[in-house]
């Protein structure tokens, strides 16, 4: 498989060490920072969620995960690492590269950002900086980071659309302290 998009990353990550270095980074470490970021926007803003939001984001992960399973036996695309028989820049997984679950995971975390919060262009650009970090550590080719796009943009639409009570829609927490008895 010719992926130019693959080799040019890949080739940018092995030019330098300081470039593989940050495509390390970009590839196998900024989710967690993604992930971090999303937990405190979602401590800070409590008191907005409501039922019918958390329940759409556990909705979207699990449509994802069933999407994955699915796509992930019908698309078969060994990573470039094993059919080009070189080593990935960083520890990556030997099986099916279809779909990266890195982006996917970045890109459900960001699609429940732009439900929480402005914020959420940070996360997208993240999203796209992880996806080019998978490209350049030779972990993924360029269908499997935008497949992984393709299955949350559609898992979050699917949960977005998902018809729910009314009710559900207020916020869960009333945004008063309990007392404490003396």
């Amino acid at each position: 498989m010719t992926d130019a998009l693959q080799q040019v990353l890949h080739h940018a990550a092995t030019h330098s060490p300081a470039n593989g270095r940050t495509v390390v980074f970009l590839a196998a470490d900024l989710i967690a920072v993604l992930a971090a970021g999303f937990l405190t926007v979602l401590a800070l803003r409590r008191h907005r969620l409501t039922r019918a939001l958390l329940l759409r984001m556990v909705c979207s992960g699990v449509i994802a995960i069933l999407l994955t399973l699915f796509l992930g036996h019908a698309v078969h695309d060994p990573r470039p690492f094993i059919a080009e028989h070189y080593a990935p820049l960083t520890h990556a997984s030997t099986d099916n590269g279809f779909p990266s679950d890195h982006v996917l995971m970045a890109a459900l975390i960001t699609g429940s950002m732009a439900w929480l919060s402005r914020a959420w262009p940070a996360f997208a650009l993240g999203t796209l900086a992880i996806a080019a970090g998978r490209l350049g550590i030779g972990a993924h080719h360029t269908l499997d980071v935008l497949g992984s796009l393709v299955i949350a943009a559609l898992s979050l639409t699917a949960a977005w659309l998902m018809p729910l009570p009314a009710q559900w829609r207020r916020p869960l927490l009333n945004g008063t302290s309990p007392q404490t008895s003396h």
